[in-house]
């Protein structure tokens, strides 16, 4: 069930939210992608804000979410 935001525990899937933002440096992953639209690449719009940085929990959900913006809407 990778990237469905599902997992198995004790023999039943249990819905678990998607990250839409880094808390760490409390930056939505539309601003993110807004800078990455605008020509920063990643690495200068991390270094800029920290995001993804500190703990990196947001990592997978910022990877899927861009993946996902990039399927869709690939400009």
């Amino acid at each position: 069930m990778a990237g469905s935001g599902a997992f198995q525990q004790g023999g039943c899937a249990r819905l678990v939210r998607a990250m839409t933002r880094c808390e760490c440096a409390e930056l939505a992953f539309s601003e993110i992608e807004r800078r990455l639209r605008a020509g920063q690449g990643l690495d200068r719009v991390q270094a800029e804000t920290g995001a993804g940085l500190l703990c990196s929990a947001c990592l997978p959900d910022l990877r899927e979410h861009l993946g996902l913006v990039a399927a869709v809407d690939p400009r």
